[in-house]
């Protein structure tokens, strides 16, 4: 008899093989955001941008891929979560709030450089954060979103005050436990919260590609899409904690 009880069974090749090919397609994601690093230093701002998108792509498939092969099972020695945050603070944050530092009006250089180390700092309360998802799958607090703050603040080309107060509300609700939809985790809505996010995405990617001309199309793209995704998280956030809503609907 084994006092340490049952031995998990090894992984077959063909399943190992699918773990590690799940690892590196989160891992190109590497190579992405190089390439848009490389673009930022180079001023290739369009192309910074959809080296991101295409970072963003990956972030958004590879989780439901490692879920489908088990990849803990495949692969049980690797840590792919911790990957999966390394190039998540770069392409979500790290790289947006540097392009937020040098392209983006923030005021005085002083005041530009305090409100990227704001940013920067507060993500961490969002990555390191234990309780970051709901058992919803919502968001608890701003998700470190910077690319997506940063790019619309690039297309719609707001003014330094706007972009002050957009970081520093921003910052603030990493800690404040307002909810954001998951679109592939949450399961209420899923099938309309990505369609909204595609939809959104593909309006960015015009409006990038264009820039600096403003097509209305674009324009009523991105705010019908993302003024929808905003309201889904307000709604979750007045019905509170799931606990308190289930108690609510039993009631």
């Amino acid at each position: 008899m084994n006092p340490e009880g049952p031995q998990p069974s090894k992984p077959t090749r063909s399943h190992a093989a699918l773990g590690w090919a799940v690892h590196f397609f989160t891992m190109s994601g590497l190579v992405w955001a190089s390439l848009a690093m490389l673009a930022l230093f180079h001023g290739s701002l369009k192309m910074m941008w959809l080296w991101l998108a295409v970072a963003l792509i990956v972030d958004g498939v590879d989780g439901t891929l490692a879920r489908r092969v088990r990849i803990k099972e495949a692969v049980p020695w690797f840590d792919g979560s911790v990957t999966d945050i390394i190039i998540d603070y770069l392409t979500w944050t790290f790289i947006p709030v540097a392009f937020m530092y040098l392209h983006l009006p923030l005021g005085p250089r002083p005041l530009a450089g305090v409100l990227a180390v704001v940013a920067l700092v507060s993500s961490l309360f969002c990555y390191a954060n234990e309780g970051e998802k709901s058992a919803d799958n919502y968001f608890v607090g701003f998700p470190a979103a910077w690319n997506v703050a940063a790019v619309m603040m690039w297309v719609l080309q707001s003014s330094a005050t706007v972009n002050v107060l957009v970081t520093v509300v921003l910052a603030v609700l990493t800690l404040v436990p307002t909810h954001y939809p998951h679109p592939l985790r949450v399961v209420k809505r899923r099938s309309l919260l990505i369609c909204l996010v595609l939809a959104w995405l593909a309006g960015t990617i015009w409006m990038v590609t264009v820039y600096p001309a403003q097509p209305l199309g674009a324009l009523a793209l991105m705010a019908a899409c993302g003024g929808w995704f905003l309201v889904i998280g307000v709604l979750r956030t007045l019905q509170g904690r799931p606990d308190d809503v289930a108690r609510a609907t039993e009631g």
